[in-house]
């Protein structure tokens, strides 16, 4: 009977979870590094609001170079300055987690549904991002 209880709750568990969830988590490691080093680098979530694309709920990350662990969930948009050079902004770029297919081909549309709601789904490619600052005129 233990063992009868035990098998479900592993199969209830395997099947209710996303594979990309299990198996790439829900964050990333992103280096974000600038020429010159040493920009100030903002994060937020990219919002349009007429027309225009903003940043929202921003976060000073730190300087370049450094690594951010980001949330796959979202829009990702990082802010890059430094005195003398013109502020960049950088929509951080995203595929389909090859994990995904997992839920898919293994598991149940329950998983991928999992998968897309925690933004395990996503991914962050390029992982690192190294912007070039022009110098103000």
């Amino acid at each position: 009977m233990v063992k009868r209880s035990l098998l479900l709750i592993v199969a209830v568990t395997f099947f209710i979870s996303g594979c990309a969830s299990i198996m790439s988590g829900t964050t990333q490691r992103v280096s974000i590094d600038s020429d010159p080093q040493g920009a100030t680098v903002m994060i937020g979530k990219k919002k349009t609001k007429d027309k225009k694309t903003i940043m929202v709920e921003a976060y000073n990350a730190d300087v370049t170079p450094l690594i951010v662990e980001l949330k796959r969930r979202g829009s990702t948009m990082v802010q890059i300055s430094k005195d003398g050079y013109k502020t960049q902004d950088v929509q951080l770029k995203r595929t389909m987690n090859p994990w995904v297919w997992g839920d898919v081909v293994l598991t149940s549309l329950l998983s991928t549904s999992i998968d897309t709601s925690t933004g395990a789904c996503n991914e962050y490619k390029p992982g690192q991002y190294m912007i070039s600052l022009e110098t103000e005129k």
